[in-house]
């Protein structure tokens, strides 16, 4: 399970993408598998995405809709699924999964600390070979110079405020830029030496919770090589009328980031740095399906190359993430599958329908077990033989009821990366609880404080336009509401299968 961070569908080549060739990616799903091109995350932010897509559950359902609420013992995992069935787990790279409280023995049989020992590196010591080693390259003095310039920019009103989202292209002997690259490059490094040295009697399941395209926003000079200038789309910006009709969180956090005020050239100069970063992850990815190739073990594999979410990029005039709009930059994903050889496939794109909640009964029905609790997952496994419809409508959503303040995760300060959209999650109608529902043709998001939305994806595949309020569509939004209703009904609640004897 090769699970990247930030990664949006459309940055995929396989995909359509011209401006960054994943050639690795593309040569699995062309090849050996299959690349689901409408597939869609249950929450646009880590942890709530990943307790889904690890469960089979939507978020509502247990009750994981923030960044601070993860799972515990009890809660279904399929890691934990696969433990009990005899795998032998690799856990490597960030959490956002499991609470403190849960042993690792529960889910894993190795965890690896590349990933976190690298970030302590780069935050302190040294780093190791093919990185320079930090010495007085970043004082406590210089620190603190950042600080200050840091601050004088918030204090700015004219000021292009967000320093802490891009660097753009930078060398391996930069401590702060090497961040999540030399992280990533560390734990794939771990990653594919213990792939390589395996010898255990038991079945083997990889799990890499990766960190890259997250930002910052910084690409090794090679990283650029594989970009195509020329097919870099333009960053989305809105007029003030379709602004105003946009969700108002978009609004707040663009105040925040004051991308209106860089230029079609310094977005672009973003967004081409966000592809090189992809780049970067392509070449990560082709050295796991090349470890797998040297040791045989490809054609007996299982592989899934996923994200928990996509990325703003620069589009809308922001970045990042947010926890409750759902454009398809930030809720349509990549997701490759590649079977064991002995299932028959006809490589290749697919156009269907699907959520990454459906992941966890895939791999049930491959390898032949039956999840230990409800869930809402449908196996994609129909889908390698070239079957295109799988569901009729996908699910996403996030935010807050007003009093659910433990739901707000404000805890950054200014100074950090996520200041700029956590700071207008504090406010309401801006972190409103919200649903999308979406079929090929409409997406529709109920918003429980304001305005809903509707778009037109055929007419108006970048959603500038909202259409909620035209007599026009009024049907169509009676329908999906329906619709959702059925969903939310469908999937509010799970009863565990284990029955309490009564005194």
């Amino acid at each position: 399970m090769f699970i990247s961070d930030h990664f949006r569908s459309d940055a995929l080549s396989v995909n359509g993408n011209k401006a960054v060739q994943t050639e690795n990616i593309d040569a699995v799903a062309l090849n050996d598998g299959i690349s689901i091109d409408n597939a869609f995350c249950q929450n646009p932010v880590c942890v709530p995405s990943r307790c889904s897509f690890l469960s089979g559950r939507y978020p509502h359902t247990g009750g994981f809709r923030t960044m601070h609420h993860l799972q515990g013992p009890d809660d279904l995992n399929l890691l934990r699924e696969l433990k009990k069935q005899g795998y032998h787990i690799y856990f490597g790279g960030k959490n956002d999964v499991f609470r403190e409280d849960v042993p690792l023995s529960e889910y894993c049989d190795y965890r690896s600390d590349a990933y976190k020992e690298m970030t302590a590196k780069i935050k302190g010591q040294t780093l190791p070979e093919g990185y320079t080693r930090i010495l007085d390259q970043f004082t406590q003095a210089q620190a603190a110079e950042a600080a200050a310039m840091k601050e004088a920019a918030r204090k700015e009103p004219d000021s292009k405020y967000y320093y802490a989202i891009y660097q753009g292209e930078v060398s391996r002997d930069n401590p702060l830029a090497a961040g999540s690259l030399a992280a990533e490059d560390a734990q794939i490094a771990d990653a594919v030496n213990y792939l390589r040295n395996y010898k255990g009697e038991q079945p083997l399941c990889m799990y890499l919770s990766l960190v890259c395209p997250h930002p910052w926003y910084a690409a090794f000079p090679e990283d650029y090589e594989r970009v195509y200038d020329e097919y870099v789309r333009p960053a989305i910006r809105l007029n003030d009328e379709q602004r105003a009709r946009k969700a108002s969180i978009l609004e707040g956090i663009r105040e925040n980031h004051r991308l209106y005020q860089w230029s079609d050239e310094e977005l672009f100069s973003l967004k081409r740095t966000y592809h090189a970063m992809i780049g970067h992850v392509d070449e990560n990815f082709g050295k796991v399906m090349d470890a797998l190739k040297d040791t045989q073990r490809y054609d007996d594999s299982l592989v899934f190359m996923y994200s928990d979410h996509g990325d703003y990029a620069g589009d809308y005039e922001i970045t990042e993430i947010n926890q409750n709009t759902f454009e398809d930059c930030l809720s349509k994903v990549p997701l490759v599958i590649k079977p064991p050889k002995r299932y028959e496939v006809r490589p290749g794109k697919r156009r269907a329908l699907a959520e990454l909640l459906d992941i966890p009964a895939t791999v049930a029905e491959i390898a032949g077990f039956e999840l230990s609790e409800d869930e809402f997952g449908r196996s994609l496994v129909h889908l390698f033989a070239c079957d295109e419809e799988h569901r009729d409508t996908v699910l996403c959503e996030g935010g807050r009821r007003e009093t659910e303040k433990q739901c707000e995760d404000d805890n950054h300060s200014p100074d950090t990366l996520w200041w700029a959209r956590t700071s207008v999650q504090t406010r309401i109608p801006e972190h409103t609880k919200a649903v999308m529902l979406r079929d090929h043709d409409f997406k529709y998001v109920f918003r429980y404080y304001e305005q809903d939305e509707l778009y037109d994806l055929k007419s108006d595949p970048e959603e500038r336009e909202n259409l909620a309020d035209d007599p026009e569509y009024a049907g169509i939004i009676q329908d999906m509401k329906n619709i959702l209703l059925e969903r939310m009904i469908e999937t509010c609640d799970v009863v565990p299968r284990t029955i309490d004897k009564r005194i």
